[in-house]
């Protein structure tokens, strides 16, 4: 799925430690990774092979109650501007230094009910 808009690039599916994964990559070259049960922020796409983990800058569960679903390897039925709509009706916000996940659009638009907070390193906007 690519479809560039303000905030994402391109839109990857990936298997990540034999999991499905989609891998959002920002403009600024960053990657929000988004698994069943984790989100995770890589420097770029090629540091998140890397052994050592010397690319990935954040990471946070998803609480087992509130998995991500997958359909056919994926979870990301649209985005723009920071919204990204998840198949199974979940919500996630990109904010210049968050990436928030919400069980619904309803609580996404009004902050409540966070399910997953994924801290940003700070954006560059020269």
């Amino acid at each position: 799925m690519t479809k560039p808009d303000s905030i994402i690039a391109h839109v990857f599916s990936e298997s990540l430690n034999q999991e499905p994964a989609q891998l959002l990559q920002l403009h600024n070259g960053l990657i929000i990774a988004i698994t069943r049960n984790a989100l995770a922020c890589y420097k770029s796409h090629e540091s998140i092979g890397d052994a050592l983990g010397n690319g990935l800058l954040s990471y946070t569960n998803i609480d087992e109650n509130n998995p991500i679903r997958f359909e056919d390897g994926i979870c990301v039925s649209n985005y723009t501007s920071g919204y990204v709509g998840i198949v199974d009706g979940k919500a996630l916000l990109i904010t210049p230094y968050k990436v928030c996940l919400y069980p619904n659009n309803h609580d996404g638009l009004r902050g409540l009910n966070c399910l997953a907070e994924l801290e940003l390193p700070p954006i560059d906007v020269y």
